[in-house]
């Protein structure tokens, strides 16, 4: 099982993100009104951590893209990501359109979200990054911590 997702910065406030499982791929957006990778790289640290469920949102103008995260059985994860055409609705996962789901292992997911979360830093550095998403700073800390777990878990297989 594969998971990519590419993150990329695509003007000022804007972001494409493509996701693929194996051939499975889903193509969303986000814009400045959230802090999309910040929250991604969150919604790993909590996966990792061994969170139960988690929902993350990328803004849209208007509507949203909802990453839901649920655990499965032992180590495994599955992860929809929902449509909703209303943006700040509030409304609940079962209500969004499901664009893609699969499940995978925590650390699977975890690895991918750093990977993409890393591509960024590397293209955009932290100063090239704040510039373009203009609201919010690169999640810096977040993926420090979102690698340490990583590393522990991979340690620990």
């Amino acid at each position: 099982m594969t998971l990519t997702i590419d993150f990329n910065l695509a003007g000022t406030g804007w972001a494409d993100c493509i996701v693929q499982f194996n051939e499975t791929k889903c193509e969303i957006s986000a814009s400045y009104l959230s802090d999309a990778l910040g929250s991604l790289v969150v919604c790993g640290v909590a996966v990792l951590a061994g969170v139960h469920s988690i929902s993350v949102g990328f803004d849209e103008e208007p509507g949203e893209y909802r990453w839901a995260v649920t655990s499965g059985d032992g180590n495994q994860v599955r992860v929809v990501i929902l449509s909703f055409p209303q943006l700040w609705g509030n409304r609940p996962d079962s209500e969004g359109d499901p664009l893609i789901a699969f499940e995978l292992t925590r650390l699977e997911f975890g690895i991918a979200v750093r990977d993409a979360a890393s591509k960024v830093l590397a293209q955009h550095g932290e100063a090239g990054y704040k510039s373009r998403w203009v609201q919010h700073d690169f999640p810096t800390s977040s993926l420090t911590l979102l690698n340490d777990y990583i590393s522990r878990r991979e340690r620990d297989r």
